[in-house]
C-alpha cells in the first residue's frame, strides 16, 4: 500500500510529466497543497523532498518548489497498465509495429521464467513489435501469451492495436498484477538496426510475468528500452 505522500508525488511527477507543471513554474506552496489535499505539513514536505530527489523540483528559499529543466521527457515504460494507454497519455503521439505476423511457438527449455506443465503443452503466441513515440522507437518488445486461451491473433484483431485492450474487451482477460527482472546489456546486431544505435552500445533489458484474473494464465515480455532521446520515468500502476 502506497503512503499518501507517495500518492501526492506521483501525483505531482505526473503533472509534470504532462506538462501542466512547467519547467521554471512554481509548484503550489506546501500551505496550498495541504489545503488542496488534505494532508499534514510532513506529508507535502515529504513528497516535494522525493521530487527534489528524483531532480523533478528544486527548492528556493523565498521563491518555493521550482519545476527543474529536464533535457529529456520521461515516458512512464514500466506501468503494467500498457504501453500505448500510458506513455499515449503522456505524449499523445504513440505507434506500435509488428515485426511480423503473431505467430505460435513452442515454449523453449531455457524460458525466462519458469512455466507450468500446462504452459509448456500448449505453446503460445508470440508478439514482435516496436513502439515509438513521436516515430522514435523506444523498446522492442517480444511478447508472449498461451495458447491455451487465446487463438492465433492477426493485427486486424487488435482493439486500438493494444494487446492489453484487446484481451479484456474480447477475452474478459485483465491483468492484475506483474513481476519483472532488469538487466543492463549491449545492442545486438537486430536491437542497434531498430533502434539507429551502434552494435553494444548499452540499453535495457527487462524481462516480465504478468498476472492475470485467469487462475495459472500469464503473460510474458522480454523487451528492450532505448533512452537516447526519452528516459525512463514512472508513476507505478
Amino acid at each position: 500500500m502506497q503512503h499518501q505522500y507517495q500518492k501526492l508525488k506521483d501525483l505531482l511527477k505526473k503533472k509534470i510529466q504532462k506538462g501542466m507543471y512547467k519547467p521554471g513554474e512554481v509548484l503550489p506552496s506546501e500551505h496550498e497543497l495541504r489545503a488542496q489535499y488534505k494532508l499534514a505539513r510532513f506529508t507535502v514536505r515529504q513528497a516535494l523532498d522525493e521530487l527534489v530527489k528524483e531532480g523533478y523540483i528544486t527548492k528556493h528559499k523565498g521563491k518555493g518548489s521550482i519545476v527543474s529543466e529536464r533535457k529529456r521527457k520521461a515516458l512512464g515504460l514500466f506501468s503494467i497498465k500498457g504501453f500505448s494507454a500510458v506513455v499515449g497519455e503522456a505524449e499523445g503521439s504513440v505507434k506500435t509495429v509488428f515485426l511480423k505476423k503473431p505467430y505460435k511457438v513452442k515454449w523453449g527449455d531455457d524460458f525466462f521464467y519458469p512455466l507450468s506443465r500446462e504452459e509448456k503443452q500448449k505453446g503460445a503466441i508470440c508478439l514482435e513489435r516496436i513502439r515509438s513515440v513521436n516515430d522514435s522507437p523506444v523498446m522492442l518488445e517480444y511478447t508472449y501469451v498461451p495458447a491455451s486461451e487465446v487463438p492465433l491473433l492477426k493485427e486486424s484483431d487488435f482493439v486500438h492495436n493494444s494487446l492489453f485492450e484487446t484481451l479484456h474487451v474480447k477475452f474478459n482477460i485483465d491483468i492484475g498484477t506483474a513481476e519483472q527482472e532488469l538487466v543492463a546489456t549491449g545492442a545486438t546486431r537486430e536491437i542497434a538496426r531498430v533502434f539507429g544505435i551502434k552494435v553494444g552500445a548499452p540499453v535495457l533489458h527487462v524481462y516480465r510475468k504478468y498476472h492475470t484474473n485467469r487462475a495459472g494464465f500469464f503473460i510474458y515480455s522480454s523487451f528492450y528500452c532505448h533512452t537516447g532521446k526519452y528516459s525512463i520515468g514512472n508513476v507505478f500502476q
